[in-house]
């Protein structure tokens, strides 16, 4: 029931939580998985709650934040700035992170993060949202291209030691 979801911008506050949230949501991927360590040996390193508050602290950053009465849902991060090759687009913008709370998939939480992030980004003026996901998350990959989302490429992700595949992926969110 997502009568009780709040959704608010992340602030310094939140770090413990939303660090533990990435973790946790990150690793869940992998769980039958044999790069299951590497999973675990990336989200200890790349979702630390010192390296999640440095990331609130970046003026080139939003987090999103949801929480269904009072616990933690998910959160998804905006990046201004970057941007790969394979996204010719104009002004885009990069979803950078979507996650959601492992027993919240399914319920439309991911969804209304994402049109959150739409709203913010067309607010600022872009007119191209894209993100990378796991080739092999087909989930994911599914759930990005019922919202409209196209494959518009590929790059290389170190994962912990192993390198995979993203797949790039672009919206349109001009009108």
């Amino acid at each position: 029931m997502l009568a009780t979801l709040d959704i608010r911008r992340a602030g310094p506050g939140d770090a413990a939580k939303l660090a533990a949230l990435a973790r946790s949501s990150f690793v869940a991927v992998f769980e039958n998985d044999d790069e299951i360590e590497n999973a675990r040996y990336y989200a200890e390193r790349s979702f630390s709650d010192a390296q999640i508050r440095a990331e609130l602290a970046d003026a080139s950053s939003t987090f999103i934040w949801a929480q269904q009465t009072g616990i933690p849902a998910g959160y998804a991060k905006l990046r201004r700035g970057s941007v790969l090759g394979c996204v010719t687009r104009p002004r885009p913008v990069q979803l950078e992170r979507m996650y959601v709370d492992t027993d919240k998939i399914g319920a439309g939480v991911g969804k209304k993060l994402l049109h959150t992030a739409i709203k913010i980004a067309q607010s600022e003026g872009y007119q191209t949202l894209w993100l990378g996901v796991w080739e092999d998350n087909s989930r994911a990959v599914e759930f990005y291209q019922r919202q409209g989302f196209d494959i518009v490429g590929e790059n290389d992700f170190m994962l912990g030691h192993l390198r995979q595949t993203d797949l790039i992926m672009a919206l349109n969110l001009r009108p």
